[in-house]
């Protein structure tokens, strides 16, 4: 009869934050988890920093006047561990799913962008800090390391994620796939400047090269982010939300309209990946041994203090 692989219900939310609003965002965050719940979803996936939205200013304005959004954003951003994450593993364990949501993480003085990885049980697994961010972007966020970039080993597979343009890096993704990733979360941001296409085009081909199954979520531009930001170079809607099928590429469910809120529901069934490790899997047969990646899993700290005493005792 042989093993039997997980079968269930995911989630991907299309929604847009409650920019600029920690406390609000997470409520919002929360009821959509709980609606995913009770729809039965075991694994509930929410956008690219749903807490308290993206900078956009960074890529519409001068440093200098942007510098006001930057500063309120990281008064309203997420400390991990802190009361934003105790909701939201709350919220998390009422619904009985895993859950991934993205935030602005505040640690010391820098902003990460973040993803959150919730158990059940409300417990923080893990986080995923984006490696690099994107063009403008790295006016607002520090860079990611190899500390924060693993999968889980959950009751539904093998979990991993990354963030938005990580998608366009090539070795984020293998590496995850080298490390026997089964379910992929893509968090992307809303943003209304870029064609949405590239969405699709990175999710699908996360599935295919790396036989994972992907959800996919993104976020909305709202009315409420265009006018808060007084600019009309953002544009509401460019959101592409979806469910995607490990090897083949193909939609299990979505996308929605994109400029919708609401969630996807599709079924993953691990079990139908299975036939397409005989015909690409590069990380194992399909493989080509010339080809080698070295991967620096050590957190990089701009200090190390090192006490005398220590190296005595060695």
């Amino acid at each position: 009869m042989g093993d039997r692989l997980a079968v269930f219900k995911a989630a991907a939310v299309q929604a847009s934050a409650v920019f600029l609003d920690r406390e609000a965002s997470v409520a919002k965050a929360c009821a959509l988890i709980g609606e995913a719940g009770r729809n039965g979803a075991k694994l509930v996936v929410l956008p690219e920093v749903f807490v308290p939205g993206g900078p956009y200013w960074a890529w519409h304005m001068p440093m200098r006047e942007g510098l006001k959004f930057s500063a309120e954003l990281y008064r309203n951003s997420v400390d991990v561990p802190g009361p934003a994450t105790a909701r939201l593993g709350e919220a998390a364990r009422a619904a009985s799913a895993y859950v991934v949501v993205g935030v602005n993480e505040r640690a010391g003085k820098t902003l990460y962008n973040t993803l959150l990885y919730f158990d059940p049980e409300g417990r923080l697994l893990g986080i995923h800090r984006k490696f690099k961010p994107t063009a403008s972007e790295k006016l607002v966020w520090g860079d990611g390391d190899g500390s924060t970039h693993r999968v889980y080993d959950t009751a539904i597979g093998r979990l991993g994620g990354l963030i938005c343009g990580e998608h366009a890096m090539a070795l984020p993704g293998y590496t995850l796939a080298a490390m026997g990733e089964q379910v992929h979360v893509a968090a992307f941001l809303g943003f209304a400047t870029a064609d949405i296409s590239l969405t699709e085009t990175l999710a699908r081909y996360h599935a295919i090269a790396y036989n994972a199954f992907v959800v996919c979520s993104q976020s909305v531009v709202d009315q409420g982010i265009i006018e808060r930001l007084g600019t009309d170079r953002q544009k509401p809607g460019n959101a592409w939300s979806a469910i995607i099928e490990a090897g083949s590429g193909r939609l299990i469910a979505g996308p929605l309209a994109a400029d919708e809120e609401g969630i996807v529901y599709g079924e993953i069934d691990l079990n139908a990946a299975a036939p397409h490790y005989f015909i690409h899997e590069g990380t194992g047969h399909y493989w080509p041994k010339q080809f080698r990646v070295f991967f620096d899993d050590r957190e990089l700290k701009p200090l190390t203090i090192e006490h005398p005493q220590d190296k005595e005792l060695e």
